[in-house]
């Protein structure tokens, strides 16, 4: 891959991250219409045919129908979140230099699906921020990375959109995410690995200035998962 190119993916990456983080505030409701959702329920009947699938036996006739649900719910982020808007006034009244110690929650498990061959990835999630003037409900926090895992994405962009959301939510001194994810799609096809782990980690504000911050989240999250 050029220099060029791999410029070009990562800005369009963050771009996307960041298009949607400001989006996420909307309440999009999908619209499927009745005949659309018969449609659906037959041409995956017809895919799971050709691949094998017998769907005259009464453990397989509803599958289409099931399989369809199945994914309608999984990828319900698309949807946004209207509760995840509750910020807190933190004690912290001393100005633009004035800022707590960080919090950090996880961790938090996520399922997605992976936009490049709809197979699902899952794993962990550990959110830091340190706090100006607000803080968030912890279960928010939760929220926020569920809004975004339930899609079909990539774990860097998914990373992009919590780090960048959680900033503009809170205004914070700085924002970390660490995630893992296992990934089927490298699992059940392809190279077919069994053990390997895939790990991103997201820096803002302070974290991405401070070496010893930066160390000492990702310290705490070991602790936590109980992984070296």
């Amino acid at each position: 891959m050029t220099q060029e190119r791999h410029s070009h993916e990562v800005a369009t990456l963050h771009g996307m991250g960041r298009q949607e983080s400001e989006d996420w505030q909307r309440s999009k409701p999908r619209n499927i219409s009745a005949e659309q959702w018969a449609r659906f329920e037959a041409n995956i009947g017809e895919i799971f045919e050709a691949l094998g699938m017998d769907l005259g036996n009464p453990g397989t006739e509803r599958t289409p129908a099931r399989f369809l649900k199945a994914m309608f719910d999984a990828t319900e982020g698309y949807e946004g979140d209207p509760k995840l808007v509750t910020a807190f006034p933190t004690e912290c009244r001393g100005g633009p230099d004035c800022h707590l110690s960080q919090v950090i929650e996880g961790p938090i498990p996520y399922y997605s699906l992976c936009e490049h061959h709809a197979f699902p990835f899952h794993g962990s999630a550990f959110v830091g921020y340190i706090a100006h003037e607000h803080i968030i409900g912890i279960s928010k926090l939760t929220r926020l990375v569920r809004l975004f895992a339930r899609r079909f994405s990539v774990q860097e962009r998914m990373g992009v959109q919590i780090t960048e959301t959680l900033e503009g939510i809170l205004e914070a001194h700085g924002v970390a995410l660490y995630l893992d994810g296992t990934h089927l799609c490298t699992q059940m096809r392809g190279v077919r690995e069994t053990d390997s782990v895939t790990r991103t980690s997201f820096w803002r504000g302070h974290y991405a200035e401070d070496a010893q911050l930066r160390a000492e989240f990702l310290r705490m999250c070991e602790m936590r998962s109980g992984r070296s």
